[in-house]
């Protein structure tokens, strides 16, 4: 029998790079970590590859900080002043610029979120308006990264940083989300917060009153100049490979609305054929990117919801029928889900 213990092989995906995010991450952590404690931080400046135009760390890399940061020093409460006290000014080398020139709130987390996607690669932060109420939700896409619940604290707290900034430090009628259980992120959030909080959803997010939206900023220099912003957003898309794009948008819509092939090209800017050319030059298909994104999400699932069934995972798949998850799952990994559940199962206690 194969060692399920084990995750197969990431046939297509991920093969050639894995996700970075901006070495800027880093910023706003010192003075709140104890290096003594939590050298992390310094080995990962120290280790920066050599890309002057895009100095990044692996994402996996720094989740395990912020997690690590809260593990040893015990206060869940510093990812998220890290993210209160960021300089928007270093996001991405310099490009947060154009954040910190915007006069009002909305137009600046708009302005984050189109920058994000430089940012930080396979994650989905938006910004959405609905019945009186904004949000803005934020979640890595990779699968294979968890747990990832204190990264969210403080992605969180930099938006909640320019919604405060607006509202002179009111925090009235404020909400938050979180993917992870309540006792899996090490301490009374809410009072950290100062805000009613909800867990074990699909996403991480900050809602508050749209009228918020319209609330004035203070700012030294106003600015509408998104032009370096829109270049480094142009060059990041066309730096990242047709597999790795297809791959976040399959992520980003499973659970959420049909994987459909001709939606999906339209979407990254070619027609089905031409992505299907594409694809095919850089050794996959469709099919394949669709497959392992399902199967790579099925092990997420089964570690994050134990207490969904297999039917209810292959319908948040994407599947019609659990049985033809079931036989795809076993032709990629030699054994059947329940079989790969159990020992997961086992193996955790």
């Amino acid at each position: 029998m194969p060692d399920i213990t084990m995750a197969p092989p990431r046939a297509q995906l991920g093969r050639n790079t894995a996700s970075q995010v901006h070495a800027s991450a880093l910023n706003g952590w010192d003075g709140l970590v104890d290096a003594a404690h939590v050298p992390e931080i310094h080995a990962l400046r120290d280790t920066l590859p050599c890309d002057i135009s895009r100095p990044s760390i692996p994402l996996a890399e720094f989740v395990r900080f912020s997690e690590g940061v809260v593990a040893r020093a015990r206060d869940v409460a510093i990812p998220w002043a890290a993210g209160m006290r960021f300089d928007l000014g270093t996001l991405g080398g310099g490009l947060g610029e154009p954040v910190l020139g915007a006069t009002r709130v909305g137009p600046a987390l708009r302005r984050l979120v189109d920058l994000f996607v430089v940012l930080q690669d396979c994650t989905e932060m938006t910004l959405d308006h609905e019945e009186g109420m904004a949000s803005v939700s934020y979640r890595i896409l990779d699968p294979d990264i968890w747990p990832r619940h204190h990264d969210a604290m403080f992605t969180l707290g930099i938006v909640a940083q320019i919604i405060r900034r607006g509202t002179r430090g009111a925090w009235d009628k404020v909400e938050f989300a979180f993917e992870a259980e309540a006792h899996e992120m090490r301490g009374d959030i809410g009072k950290v917060l100062n805000a009613p909080c909800s867990f074990g959803g699909d996403t991480n997010q900050i809602r508050f009153p749209a009228a918020m939206l319209d609330l004035a900023l203070p700012v030294e220099r106003p600015s509408n100049d998104l032009s370096q912003v829109n270049r480094a957003i142009v060059e990041r898309r066309r730096a990242t490979p047709l597999v790795e794009r297809l791959a976040q948008v399959v992520w980003r819509d499973m659970n959420c609305r049909p994987i459909e092939q001709e939606r999906i090209a339209r979407e990254i800017g070619m027609s089905s054929r031409t992505m299907r050319r594409k694809l095919a030059d850089e050794g996959s298909s469709f099919q394949e990117v669709l497959d392992e994104c399902r199967m790579r999400q099925a092990l997420f699932e089964f570690r994050t919801r134990p207490d969904l069934s297999i039917a209810e995972i292959a319908l948040r798949l994407g599947y019609a029928e659990h049985s033809n998850f079931t036989r795809a799952f076993h032709r990629w990994s030699g054994v059947s889900p329940q079989a790969w559940r159990a020992r997961m199962a086992k193996t955790a206690h």
